[in-house]
């Protein structure tokens, strides 16, 4: 291992949660996870593979819906899942990545969680991939189809109100800060992997390699942000950097980032982290390009390392945990790996969260 990994083996304990939002809700122990996969890397079919035959496969179960659209009378497709017991069950909402809509194979492991452990599951399209058409990426329309997904779940199922949870990776990530920072008051934790954080960073990094994302956010955002002050003002109004410091310490999240990524810079979960933190509990920005360039924890960061026994499953995905930050009730994790959501680790912490 080329890295110090300070990583301990996890204890199957229940861990009071230090926020005064939220408090231990399940023991990991009492869930199941009937997936054999534990990352999204080595899902069959890639990021991209998206096929409803695939979800029928799986999960038989899950539903076709329509959701119409507050904004525009759209009909949004979604896949919904419900038991139909009358317990009060907790809901995942989980959003699919850059480029492609509902349909993504990856997710499919959330959904056999959700049926296995009797959740709630809303898998919905948002306005679908993000290819540049003005209407997708962290648009207006995508935020309110967001919402619209969120309230049928409500409508629909017996929700427990306490335990309302959602999970976003790369893309999906960056709509899930959206939602979050939009709605601080109703979910008990948001799990996000690699995420994109900041539209006119993410283009200079693209474009700079020759990336089709840079392509793309010049559709959505209406040219080169680098060039163009109308196209870079739309693009920091997409951006949750431009946002989540008016939710710091209000929001009980966890970002995850493989150190090793080449699609998202691993430093856009220290810029996450660094606006949720509570006041004087920041990352002093000159780590962030000392990650970016080196791939490296930083030196600094180091004795911040929390050991408590609190990460499930990262272990069991052979992914170290390199670097555990906490402040208030929002959570860092550096883990050795590239693009890359462990299904379990998001599961496990997710169950743990409850809104008092």
């Amino acid at each position: 291992m080329r890295r110090f990994s300070v990583f301990h083996r996890p204890i199957w304990l229940l861990a009071l949660m230090l926020s005064g939002a939220c408090a231990v809700a399940q023991d990991s122990a009492a869930l199941q996870h009937p997936s054999d996969y534990l990352r999204v890397t080595n899902y069959p079919g890639g990021f991209v593979g998206a096929d409803r035959e695939s979800w029928r496969e799986a999960v038989e179960e899950v539903e076709d819906i329509e959701i119409p659209s507050s904004a525009d009378g759209a009909h949004q497709k979604a896949l919904f899942y419900d038991s139909g017991s009358d317990r009060d069950k907790p809901l995942l909402l989980v959003l699919h990545s850059w480029s492609t809509g509902y349909l993504q194979n990856i997710d499919i492991p959330l959904a056999e969680f959700a049926r296995a452990n009797d959740w709630v599951f809303m898998h919905p399209d948002f306005r679908g991939a993000n290819t540049g058409d003005p209407d997708t990426t962290a648009s207006e329309m995508v935020l309110s189809d967001m919402h619209d997904a969120l309230q049928y779940a409500r409508d629909n199922a017996n929700v427990d109100p306490s335990r309302i949870y959602l999970l976003g990776y790369s893309g999906g990530a960056m709509n899930a800060l959206h939602l979050a920072r939009m709605n601080p008051d109703v979910f008990a934790g948001t799990a996000i992997w690699v995420p994109v954080y900041d539209l006119v960073d993410w283009y200079e990094w693209n474009a700079s390699r020759g990336e089709k994302y840079a392509g793309e956010i010049e559709g959505a955002c209406g040219g080169n942000p680098l060039e163009n002050d109308t196209a870079r003002q739309e693009c920091r109004k997409r951006s949750p950097s431009t946002y989540m410091s008016e939710v710091a310490g209000k929001l009980p999240i966890l970002i995850a980032h493989g150190i090793d990524d080449e699609t998202v810079p691993p430093d856009y979960a220290l810029r996450a982290f660094n606006d949720l933190a509570k006041q004087g509990e920041g990352v002093d920005a000159a780590a962030y390009e000392q990650l970016r360039s080196t791939r490296e924890v930083p030196d600094a960061l180091r004795s911040r390392h929390v050991n408590d026994g609190d990460l499930v499953g990262f272990e069991s995905a052979e992914a170290d945990v390199l670097l555990h930050m906490k402040s208030g009730p929002v959570e860092l994790v550096l883990f050795e790996g590239e693009h890359d959501m462990l299904y379990r680790p998001g599961l496990e912490w997710l169950a743990r969260q409850r809104r008092d």
